[in-house]
């Protein structure tokens, strides 16, 4: 995940460029948890994942809304969302694809 981000060598002039551009990854490299009725506050951003506290519910942004894709309560492993396949994946987990080459 580290090669996704920004990192501005020593004395990089105007270094605030590069490292804020990582805040545009980090919209769908880190989970969004909140209760079920707030994740209208919340841009459903392409490859953004929301997980609801209250029902365990988790949800994938595809740009314009918030699709349902399961209950993590009922989900024998863990739910993983990456353009690149998991490296340490076990048996019942999901992984949801990103990338754009399928």
């Amino acid at each position: 995940m580290s090669e996704r981000y920004n990192t501005p060598d020593a004395g990089t002039l105007n270094w605030h460029v590069p490292l804020n551009e990582n805040f545009k990854n980090l919209g769908t490299d880190v989970e969004i948890r909140d209760d079920d009725a707030n994740k209208s506050n919340y841009d459903p951003a392409v490859g953004a994942k929301f997980f609801a506290n209250d029902t365990k519910k988790v949800y994938l942004g595809d740009g314009s809304q918030w699709n349902y894709i399961g209950d993590i309560a009922k989900l024998p492993g863990d739910v993983v969302v990456s353009d690149t396949e998991p490296s340490s994946a076990s048996v019942g987990d999901i992984w949801i694809e990103t990338s754009s080459t399928n």
